[in-house]
């Protein structure tokens, strides 16, 4: 293997990155949705990638959470040797977007996979050639021959503190549970959900304001941060530390959930919070149904203007809604698969 000669995280990379790693980071919010297209054209010029660097692969989504682990990962020191992502999750896999571009600047392959484990998608895995895989949101449960294609692993890059919140929507359920804290864990893949060791760990406070866009930003920025670390340690065979997923908890995925249905103004609030921007909450709309970005707790002496839902404990304010979901299907009001 290539020697780890590389300082961490100041790995230089190309001018057109740097322009594509300023305009992410200025965004005060993170979509998890995979739909994203970098707005700067690619250069008519390809980048050409260091060889002697250690050979790592990518899987992951076109979504800024992806997007931003997948450029802390090039200024880690490594060579990426392709790209993977999940072809059925999002229309805008099949076309151009943020994955596929970047793949076009690096010259290197990117596999839109229906199904990871079968016999075409290993086949196309192997021919990377990569030493490590590292994941950063994916859809596809990992299986054994699927592991055990790269000689040192796969690394998990999960928005949560591991064991808790294992699953698919970790910061949509902290905060509708009211934790006080998130972050970023770095791990090993087994082949039970996020259940492997444990590389890295960085924790993140949840803000009272906090939605799920402002949360996955700062947690995505701690995992950016504490990437060239963690990568490190796998490319130098560190096994991690067991966890003990007695101590965890599993959430599933979530949908649309009905504010006018909540027991309470603070559950309201949350669900509105933790709902934006991937999936937001819905609720009644002059006999129609819509979906609410922002909203607010008010006491009954509040004038602000505004539709209102009463709760035992309070009004909610609804202050902005629109009539599209914003989640991975984008659908009209009544026609999205996720509503409840």
């Amino acid at each position: 293997m290539p020697e780890l000669n590389t300082p961490p995280s100041t790995a230089p990379i190309s001018p057109w990155l740097a322009q594509v790693e300023e305009w992410l980071w200025s965004k005060a919010e993170f979509r998890m949705v995979p739909d994203l297209k970098i707005p700067t054209a690619v250069p008519a010029d390809p980048v050409a990638q260091d060889g002697s660097l250690p050979a790592v692969g990518f899987v992951g989504f076109p979504s800024d959470y992806s997007l931003a682990i997948l450029l802390a990962l090039l200024r880690s020191g490594v060579r990426i040797t392709g790209l993977a992502t999940s072809l059925g999750a999002n229309p805008a896999i099949a076309g151009e977007n943020a994955l596929s571009q970047i793949a076009d600047h690096l010259q290197v392959p990117l596999l839109r996979l229906a199904r990871v484990n079968d016999y075409d998608s290993l086949v196309a895995l192997e021919r990377l050639h990569a030493d490590l895989f590292v994941v950063a949101s994916f859809d596809q449960i990992l299986r054994r021959k699927a592991l055990e294609l790269p000689r040192l692993g796969w690394v998990n890059v999960h928005p949560s503190l591991l064991p808790s919140y294992r699953g698919p929507e970790p910061i949509y359920w902290a905060i509708v549970n009211g934790e006080q804290e998130s972050g970023v864990s770095f791990q090993r893949v087994a082949e039970r959900i996020d259940a492997g060791p444990l590389l890295a760990q960085v924790r993140v406070p949840i803000l009272p304001d906090d939605t799920a866009g402002s949360l996955t930003q700062r947690v995505t920025k701690a995992g950016a941060a504490q990437t060239a670390e963690a990568v490190r340690a796998a490319l130098l065979g560190e096994p991690g530390r067991q966890m003990d997923l007695s101590l965890g908890s599993y959430f599933t995925s979530v949908g649309h959930r009905r504010i006018d249905r909540a027991g309470s103004v603070v559950t309201a609030d949350r669900l509105v919070r933790a709902g934006n921007p991937n999936m937001l909450a819905a609720t009644a709309c002059g006999g129609r149904v819509c979906y609410v970005l922002r909203a607010r707790p008010v006491q009954p002496g509040d004038h602000s203007p505004g539709p209102r839902l009463d709760f035992p404990d309070g009004q909610l304010l609804i202050e902005e809604t629109v009539d599209r979901c914003g989640c991975h299907h984008g659908e009209p009001v009544g026609s999205c698969p996720h509503d409840e």
